[in-house]
C-alpha cells in the first residue's frame, strides 16, 4: 500500500531539490526522507531524481508526478492547517439551505474564509423552505421573498433574469415586433426550467407579454447552471440570471433573444425569528457581506 507521506516527501525535495533542505522543512532526518523517497520509487518503479553533486534534477516522469500530485497536497495541507486551528478554540456551527447554483457561484470559493463550522443543504425553494420550518437549517441564503411562513428576511442582492436560447437556434425575422407572433413563436420552443412551478418563466411572460404562459417546460433540470450547461449543446430555451450566464453570452456559446425585457428581482437571507442561532446567523451573514 502507498504512503501518503511519501508523496508529501517526493513534493519537498522537488521543490527544494535538495534532501538536506527538504528534511529542514519536513521536520525530518535526512536517511528518514532519503528512505521515503526509496520507497517511493520502488512502489511506483520509477526513478523520480537524478543524482548530480550540486542537487536532485527531477526526471521526465519526477515532473510528471509533481504535476498530478502538487495540487491534491496543498488542498490536503489546506484542510490539514484549518483542522488544527478549529481545534484551538471555540467556533460557531451552523447549518444552511441554497441552491447549488448559489453554492458554486459565490460560497465555493469563500467557504475557508469563515471562522465557522459550515453544513451545506441544497434543494429547490420550497424544500429549502420546508427544512428551515422544520428546523433541519437555521438559516438560508440567495432565496426569494415569500409569504409561506411568518419568517424573517435581510436583502442580500439584486439580479436579473434573462431569456436565452441556444446558439444555433433559427428565430424569424421581425419576431420580436410582432408581439402576437412572438408569443406563438415562444410557446412552441422546447423550454427547460428550474422548477415546475415555472416562477421565473411567469415573470418574464408578464413582464413582457401581460398575460400568464402556455408553457409546458419539456425538461425540469436541477439549476440554473445545469440549463446553462444543456442550452450551451442542445435546442431550446430558458430563464435564468444573467450573472450565471454571462461568460457563456460574451462568448457566443449561447444567445439572448434582443429587445426583450428583462426581470430585475432580490435575493434574500431568510430565518425564523425564534431561534437559537442569532449569534452564528449574524456571525455569517456580517462574514458574507464583505465579498458580495
Amino acid at each position: 500500500m502507498i504512503n501518503l507521506e511519501w508523496f508529501r516527501t517526493f513534493k519537498a525535495i522537488y521543490e527544494c531539490e535538495n534532501i538536506t533542505k527538504a528534511s529542514s522543512q519536513l521536520n525530518m532526518t535526512q536517511p528518514g526522507v532519503s528512505k521515503h523517497l526509496s520507497a517511493l520509487e520502488s512502489h511506483i518503479g520509477k526513478t523520480l531524481f537524478n543524482r548530480t553533486t550540486r542537487k536532485l534534477e527531477p526526471t521526465e516522469y519526477g515532473k510528471f508526478l509533481y504535476a498530478q500530485v502538487n495540487y491534491p497536497l496543498r488542498e490536503l495541507e489546506k484542510v490539514e492547517y484549518y483542522s488544527n486551528q478549529r481545534t484551538k478554540k471555540d467556533r460557531f456551527a451552523i447549518t444552511i439551505g441554497c441552491t447549488s447554483d448559489f453554492f458554486k457561484e459565490e460560497l465555493r470559493h469563500r467557504i475557508y474564509d469563515f471562522d465557522m463550522y459550515i453544513v451545506t443543504v441544497f434543494g429547490n425553494e420550497k424544500t429549502l423552505i420546508e427544512a428551515l420550518e422544520a428546523e433541519q437549517v437555521q438559516l438560508l441564503v440567495g432565496v426569494r421573498e415569500y409569504n409561506t411562513y411568518n419568517h424573517q428576511f435581510i436583502f442580500l442582492k439584486r439580479e436579473d433574469l434573462v431569456l436565452i436560447g441556444s446558439k444555433d437556434i433559427q428565430i424569424p425575422e421581425g419576431l420580436i415586433q410582432d408581439e402576437k407572433r412572438c408569443v406563438t413563436w415562444l410557446q412552441r420552443q422546447p423550454w427547460f426550467a428550474f422548477d415546475n412551478d415555472q416562477s421565473e418563466i411567469k415573470k418574464f411572460w408578464e413582464a413582457n407579454f401581460s398575460m400568464e404562459p402556455k408553457i409546458v417546460p419539456r425538461y425540469i433540470l436541477p439549476s440554473h447552471l445545469d440549463i446553462i450547461e444543456t442550452i450551451k449543446h442542445h435546442e431550446g430555451l430558458g430563464i435564468v440570471p444573467r450573472h450565471l450566464c454571462k461568460e457563456a453570452l460574451d462568448n457566443k456559446k449561447m444567445l439572448s433573444l434582443p429587445h426583450l425585457n428583462t426581470v430585475k428581482q432580490k435575493r434574500y437571507y431568510a430565518y425564523k425569528l425564534k431561534n437559537s442561532s442569532s449569534k452564528e446567523i449574524n456571525s455569517f451573514i456580517e462574514k458574507m457581506s464583505q465579498g458580495i
